[in-house]
């Protein structure tokens, strides 16, 4: 008889041959075993098909022409045998207790949708800390519960520390592919407005941090965190009531405005003056929006 296993743990790659035995041995070490390794390669072109090759039977290999980390999310989703679904990143690391902490919540809490914890920085303290979430907050969430506007002011969710119901995860429709950067932002949304979220206040994973290409990154996360806002108020009008359509609106100004900044920065004079325009409609009373959004079209560029 062929029993199903507890946890589906899915990794979705690209090119992160050099990073990704780490990762995979963190979560092949588990002291909670019931689960079963799937990796998604997103058309990688290094050396992870035979890095994978190595592992033989510990994992599922499935490869897929390159079609962005959503997509490799979703498609190892619709592989996973588990009720429960952990994606994870393929340079970040699981600490030990990581899938005993998370299952062991949902076992007690079978209508969850998601259940999420806390990460550290794996090189060390960032903005002063050395917790993702800050731990005067985190023991706040994990009092109070799990509210939009948790959610909505801040994106505290890292997928690498939840695990999600495979009913609640296909319901919703998985990750969005047309998102590259903001799809756990807006996975976290969906699976909140429909099914009970938790929280536990606990580390359980490691995150890496990158640099990148900064510009670039910050451009493409701020146009997606303004779809992914306008996408949830489409989704669920009633948002609007819950958060105010003023808190909506600073949000969106904000992220505007920093685009602004970033293009004029990058000399795309024409776009930052259209960011410009944007902030200020959504917010016209901003006298800093008013002030940059006259700077940029008083200069002769």
């Amino acid at each position: 008889m062929n029993i199903s296993p507890s946890v589906s743990v899915i990794i979705a790659t690209y090119n992160r041959a050099r990073l990704l035995p780490q990762t995979l041995d963190s979560v092949l070490s588990q002291s909670f075993q019931d689960f079963e390794l799937i990796v998604v390669d997103d058309g990688s072109s290094d050396d992870t098909r035979d890095l994978l090759a190595t592992y033989k039977d510990r994992l599922q290999y499935i490869y897929q022409e390159n079609r962005g980390p959503s997509a490799a999310r979703n498609l190892g989703a619709r592989h996973a045998k588990a009720k429960w679904i952990s994606f994870q990143d393929s340079d970040d690391l699981c600490l030990p207790h990581h899938l005993k902490t998370l299952h062991g919540f949902v076992q007690a809490h079978p209508g969850c949708g998601m259940v999420f914890a806390n990460g550290k920085y794996l090189s060390g303290p960032e903005h002063n800390r050395s917790v993702i979430i800050p731990n005067d907050k985190s023991r706040h969430l994990a009092a109070s519960g799990i509210r939009l506007d948790d959610l909505f002011n801040k994106s505290i969710v890292r997928l690498q520390a939840a695990l999600i119901s495979k009913t609640a995860y296909d319901a919703v429709g998985g990750h969005d592919e047309s998102l590259r950067i903001c799809m756990d932002l807006d996975l976290s949304f969906r699976l909140l407005m429909n099914f009970p979220v938790a929280y536990i206040d606990q580390v359980v994973f490691s995150y890496r941090k990158h640099e990148g290409n900064i510009g670039k990154i910050e451009e493409l996360r701020l146009v997606e965190n303004i779809r992914v806002i306008e996408k949830l108020v489409a989704e669920f009008p009633q948002v609007r009531v819950l958060l105010g359509q003023k808190v909506i609106n600073r949000r969106m100004a904000y992220r505007y405005y920093r685009l602004a900044k970033g293009r004029w920065k990058r000399k795309q004079f024409t776009a930052a003056r259209e960011a410009m325009r944007a902030a200020t409609s959504l917010c016209p009373r901003s006298l800093k929006y008013q002030i940059y959004r006259l700077q940029c079209r008083d200069r002769k560029t």
